[in-house]
């Protein structure tokens, strides 16, 4: 694989027309906007295809859409909660911003998902499924979450700290990745490639 361009996003950046989208989704589309910043979308109508990692997903959202849930009963529960608390949304969200229109895939998993992603690009890649692929990688905290990993035993990266924000690479066939046994940070390893 080849890398085209690498983009980042925290927490607190803002972006224009996203208004109904959590903040895991607008982090999502920022970096993977940043990621393509180069590439002219309308004058190059290529292949393109999302990959979207995550190690525990939008689970902010969910929170507050089980939150809801409890409060509310399932009569009083939003619908646009509920969409973004599926792990695909941001993808989605990525897709209509970048007016992407090839597949799309989104990967969680408590083990090594960036890993995971990036052995799915090169596949997709090698086997010309698609041209070019923007991979974005994308994790949040919350008070719930950081109070219960304390106590857990997930055999992640993650149990120490879960960082938050989300870093995009774009990709095309190439052999300038080699992709390691474990990525310790996700974030860490995008920003050295």
């Amino acid at each position: 694989m080849k890398i085209l361009g690498k983009g980042f996003a925290k927490k607190d950046e803002k972006i224009k027309g996203l208004r109904r989208a959590d903040s895991f989704a607008k982090m999502a589309v920022i970096a993977s906007t940043k990621a393509c910043s180069e590439f002219n979308f309308l004058q190059e109508n290529q292949d393109i295809s999302i990959i979207l990692a995550t190690q525990f997903g939008p689970h902010v959202t969910t929170f507050k859409f089980l939150d809801n849930l409890l409060d509310y009963s399932d009569k009083g529960v939003s619908p646009t909660i509920f969409s973004h608390s599926v792990h695909n949304a941001a993808a989605s969200y990525i897709a209509s911003t970048l007016g992407i229109m090839g597949q799309s895939f989104t990967i969680t998993s408590f083990q090594d998902p960036l890993k995971q992603a990036l052995i799915l690009a090169d596949s997709w890649l090698k086997n010309n499924q698609t041209k070019k692929i923007i991979l974005c990688y994308v994790e949040e905290e919350s008070k719930p979450f950081v109070e219960s990993i304390k106590h857990c035993t997930f055999p992640s990266y993650s149990k120490e700290m879960l960082s938050t924000g989300a870093a995009s690479i774009f990709l095309e066939k190439g052999d300038d990745i080699i992709i390691p046994d474990k990525i310790d940070n996700p974030f860490t390893y995008i920003k050295e490639i």
